[in-house]
């Protein structure tokens, strides 16, 4: 029986996550929900991971220019989410403050403008453009010398994800920086098991979910980190408000760690024989 090649399935979930961005777009453009944004970018996190894995099957040049135009986008809208969470992240604390609410308000403005900002770059072909590069991408003929056997290669994309998270893992809880590289990394393999989890055995498929719960505890904590930052250098907030607040944050920030370090450890299986065919 002749071994699934990596190429087709490529370009199905390519095509697929295309059409899941191509889903997001036009709710972001009418600012339809709170949500819209981040599923763009997931949408697009997907497609970049994608990507990613596609170098050596499309070849990094061609991979890597689509990828570009993607995260361009991506950054694009970086700034408005990080408003968006920002403003979640302290609405959630429940601290009763005129001059904070003032402060948040005056946020909340920001926001808008840069939503404005946002809509105006997707409207004008900042989305498109990566598309059209994507559908070019999808047209080239793949040489047979890439086209590797799908089994091996999206096994061996896992098992590299888990690497990376494996070498960052030693991080301290309070190492703000390390955390969130553990984060990145946790989002790479949850994100790499995902799109090839039609292609994995359960061990490996089934691990997505386990590093999407890290990812959520470490994005929780980063939430929670950057919002103090952002509170400590708030030049308008009074000394006071500005304690209570970053103590509100440290609080829940020690209850999200405690979450996390009870989360069971993601330990996968060293390739076999059968996974080299």
């Amino acid at each position: 029986m002749t071994s699934r090649l990596t190429g087709p399935f490529l370009v199905r979930a390519l095509t697929a996550c295309d059409r899941e961005i191509d889903r997001a777009l036009p709710r972001v453009l009418r600012s339809a929900d709170d949500e819209a944004v981040h599923d763009l970018r997931v949408g697009i996190r997907r497609m970049r991971v994608l990507l990613k894995l596609a170098r050596p099957i499309f070849g990094r040049h061609y991979a890597d220019a689509v990828r570009e135009a993607y995260t361009i986008v991506h950054r694009s809208t970086g700034e408005l989410r990080d408003a968006e969470v920002l403003l979640a992240t302290l609405g959630e604390l429940l601290i009763q403050d005129r001059e904070l609410t003032e402060w948040c308000a005056m946020r909340k403005r920001r926001e808008l403008r840069l939503r404005k900002a946002v809509v105006r770059g997707l409207s004008t072909g900042d989305l498109s453009r990566a598309s059209d590069l994507l559908h070019a991408l999808l047209l080239l003929p793949i040489d047979p010398a890439r086209n590797k056997p799908l089994l091996k290669f999206a096994r061996q994309s896992v098992m590299l994800a888990h690497d990376r998270v494996t070498q960052r893992d030693t991080a301290d809880t309070t190492d703000v920086i390390g955390l969130h590289a553990l984060r990145i990394a946790y989002k790479g393999l949850r994100y790499a098991a995902e799109v090839l989890a039609s292609a994995l055995g359960p061990e490996l498929a089934a691990c997505a979910e386990s590093a999407a719960k890290f990812q959520k505890r470490l994005g929780e904590i980063h939430d929670l980190d950057v919002a103090a930052l952002v509170i400590r250098r708030a030049r308008l907030l009074p000394l006071d408000v500005k304690t209570a607040a970053i103590a509100a944050l440290g609080g829940r920030r020690a209850r999200v760690v405690e979450k996390m370090l009870i989360e069971p450890k993601i330990v996968l299986s060293p390739p076999s024989a059968n996974d080299n065919k």
